[in-house]
């Protein structure tokens, strides 16, 4: 039995690299062959650990790959001058929504109509006043030549000696006062203009336009909504501007990055292939990270915000991002 264990074991051993067979005993006590066959398990275990410099050499690549980066940073894409929130400056009902999500838009397009019901009947009120003192002003300046002859021949007459001085001072007297009227009446007529471009305004309120050129990204509100300015945004608008990487730049590596410099940027869930980005601005304040949503990371870490200009609007406004700074080429 203890020849047919030696014979088999033989071959399993000769096949391992470099290791030669030990011969096993083919008598005496099997103590002594149990030796052998634990001498020559722990000579292959010797072997297999001298593969370990070719698995350190292995590793070296990946530090070489970071060591190419001056910085790397968290980031989230973002659009120059941020979402748009368009909100109700009146109070009132929702009437028409001429555009919907998705759409399109240029400056002064209507986004969302109030009811201007109730404005419009203070426009026509506005107006019926305007147009009354208007009226009133056109009576007085009729009534204005036949004073000022009159107040012309009673001073003639006065100084011929046929009428009195008092006639000519009441003469007088009526004409200024119809002067002051007029003055009176244009007054009023200016004010009742200045109701009419406040009515007039308050129907222009009730209509929310686009401030600027984009796409709305979103509407919060429906036909027949109440309203009000304490509601919220009623459209969230993307503005046709270039996009951006706001990046938060740990203190350790603000020394590092300048404006001009490149970085890659690559999707945080699927880095796929790079993007190439231009350092525009960097921050002048310390604060607080905007990006962590972990309450384990330390609140006491400070950062700065680094403005990176991206070359396309591949990203989506919002996603988040990881930034590597590439070192300045000489």
């Amino acid at each position: 039995m203890t020849n047919s264990l030696q014979q088999s074991a033989l071959p399993a051993l000769s096949e391992h690299s470099e290791i030669q067979p030990i011969a096993l005993p083919a008598c005496g006590h099997p103590g002594r062959w149990i030796s052998a066959f634990v001498a020559t398990a722990l000579i292959l275990s010797l072997a297999a650990c001298g593969k370990s410099p070719t698995q350190s050499a292995s590793a070296a690549p990946n530090t070489t790959s970071i060591s190419k980066f001056v910085a790397i940073a968290r980031g989230r894409v973002d659009v120059q001058g941020g979402l748009v929130h368009v909100a109700a400056s009146r109070d009132g009902i929702v009437a028409e929504l001429p555009k919907a999500a998705g759409d399109e838009v240029t400056v002064g397009d209507a986004l969302v109509v109030l009811d201007t019901k109730q404005a419009r009947i203070a426009l026509d009120a506005a107006k019926a006043e305007l147009n009354a003192t208007t009226a009133q002003g056109a009576m007085l300046r009729a009534k204005q030549p036949g004073l000022k002859l009159r107040a012309e021949r009673v001073s003639a007459a006065s100084a011929a000696g046929a009428a009195t001085g008092q006639s000519a001072d009441d003469a007088r007297q009526a004409l200024a006062e119809l002067h002051a009227e007029i003055m009176v009446s244009d007054a009023n007529i200016e004010t009742a203009k200045q109701k009419v471009r406040q009515a007039e305004y308050e129907i222009d309120a009730r209509t929310l336009r686009a401030p600027v050129p984009g796409r709305i990204v979103s509407r919060a509100t429906h036909i027949g909504d109440v309203v009000s300015p304490s509601s919220g945004e009623l459209v969230e608008l993307l503005p046709s501007a270039p996009r951006i990487v706001r990046a938060e730049l740990n203190e350790g590596f603000v020394n590092k990055v300048g404006i001009g410099m490149s970085a890659e940027i690559s999707s945080e869930t699927d880095p796929g292939k790079p993007q190439t980005a231009r350092v525009i601005r960097i921050g002048e304040v310390f604060g607080p990270s905007k990006l962590n949503e972990s309450a384990q990371e330390s609140t006491d870490a400070r950062d700065v915000e680094c403005i990176l200009e991206l070359p396309d609007n591949t990203l989506k406004v919002g996603q988040r991002v990881q930034v590597r700074f590439l070192p300045t080429t000489k």
